[in-house]
């Protein structure tokens, strides 16, 4: 009888320690504080990123339908003014319209690129307010190589915040060839954009 308890009571701990590792983990940014939630794009999202490149979009429609995860917690008056604010793609055409606007305001973003070996390269991008705090601050950084094309992303965002970092993303097994790196972001009350272009790497 008893072995038949033990076994019993073995099965409901699994049981339950598999059910506590399927719940979802909330970052504090998702719960409405400053700390960022760093997002990896997967193919799926970077497909719809070249799909809707150079598309005529709002901000809000562009983080609906590419990066969702980045909307959670936030509130309706930032999706209010996102999908007031017309998408400036960050190439560098944009660039020189956006630098014109950065003489006035005071939102830095960079991206930064790295050859760690011929198998991996490391790039990221950061959003820097001269001082103090947005509603909401996002910054992504977009890896594209010599078609001109994306391979890969990796965005951050926080709510009532005065920067955000994605971190060092490494990207494995690039194709041959150079790549760089558009960093784009924006905040939101204050109302601020700016984009970075990095110099160019070659693998191998």
């Amino acid at each position: 009888m008893k072995t038949g308890l033990n076994r019993q009571l073995v099965v409901l701990i699994a049981i339950s320690i598999l059910c506590i590792g399927a719940l979802p983990v909330v970052s504090a940014a998702e719960a409405g504080t400053s700390a960022p939630l760093i997002s990896h794009a997967t193919p799926e999202q970077i497909k719809l990123i070249n799909e809707l490149w150079g598309s005529d979009i709002t901000i809000g429609e562009y983080m609906e339908k590419v990066h969702p995860e980045h909307l959670v917690g936030v509130s309706d008056d930032v999706k209010k003014e996102m999908n007031q604010r017309k998408m400036i793609w960050p190439d560098e055409t944009a660039e020189n319209k956006i630098s014109e606007l950065s003489k006035r305001v005071s939102l830095t973003v960079t991206g930064r690129i790295q050859k760690y070996s011929s198998t991996r390269i490391i790039y990221g991008g950061k959003a820097q307010l001269s001082a103090g705090t947005a509603s909401y601050i996002y910054v992504e950084a977009f890896l594209v190589n010599a078609a001109d094309s994306q391979v890969d992303s990796t965005s951050a965002s926080a709510n009532s915040a005065g920067s955000v970092d994605t971190g060092d993303k490494m990207y494995f097994w690039p194709d041959d060839g150079s790549y760089h790196v558009h960093a784009w972001g924006y905040t939101i009350t204050p109302g601020y954009e700016d984009s970075d272009h990095t110099g160019s790497i070659t693998i191998p």
